[in-house]
């Protein structure tokens, strides 16, 4: 289960390019909530709050508490602007949670272990997904979701459907979403082929 994280927020009432430069003057960005069928909400967050939940490893995905006239509310960041030039965050959009129902997230992916395609048979491993589509209580998503792909020969791939099913989150991806796979490199491909013409011509030579 995901830690809890509180966040103090204020209403924003002045709107408009100025308003909002004011604002990120000030230390904070502005912010609109909405969701589960209530009004918008224009906000002011704290920029560095909020800058440090995006770089936190389970990123969009991390459900927060906010708190705002003593009022409290799940939420979770489902979009946000970044400066060109500064790169510095500029606003954000939230979207209210029920921690009760289930939401769909793409959850990150990464691989575990060395594959005996790369080890031992000359491949490379290419990640072709960088994330799996989930179902799930927002409370119970995961940070990211491990792949072993210790017994891929070259050639060999895990798909979506091959993920291990887990207790707190099903799969809502296509189940042949190819998610990792071993590949021949080019220079054992080219040595096979080489392998092959050599005995070729070994055979024609033995027939003259």
């Amino acid at each position: 289960m995901q830690r809890q994280i509180e966040i103090e927020v204020a209403e924003r009432a002045a709107r408009g390019k100025n308003a909002a430069r004011r604002l990120r003057a000030s230390g904070s960005i502005p912010a609109t909530l909405y969701g589960l069928g209530r009004q918008p909400r224009s906000l002011a967050i704290d920029t560095k709050t909020m800058t440090n939940i995006l770089r936190d490893p389970a990123g969009h995905n991390r459900v927060f508490n906010l708190t705002c006239n003593g009022a409290s509310q799940h939420a979770m960041v489902v979009d946000y602007q970044i400066h060109p030039v500064s790169h510095s965050l500029l606003h954000a959009d939230l979207q209210r949670v029920d921690v009760a129902r289930p939401v769909t997230v793409s959850v990150p992916i990464r691989s575990v272990g060395a594959a005996v395609g790369v080890k031992n048979e000359g491949g490379f491993e290419e990640m072709v997904s960088r994330d799996l589509k989930v179902e799930c209580l927002p409370l119970d998503i995961p940070e990211h979701i491990d792949i072993d792909i210790t017994n891929l020969h070259v050639g060999q791939g895990i798909r979506a459907r091959d993920v291990p099913p887990s207790e707190t989150w099903k799969l809502a991806d296509a189940e042949q979403k190819l998610l990792v796979h071993v590949m021949a490199s080019r220079a054992s491909g080219d040595l096979e082929a080489e392998e092959e013409e050599e005995e070729e011509e070994a055979g024609e030579a033995d027939e003259g």
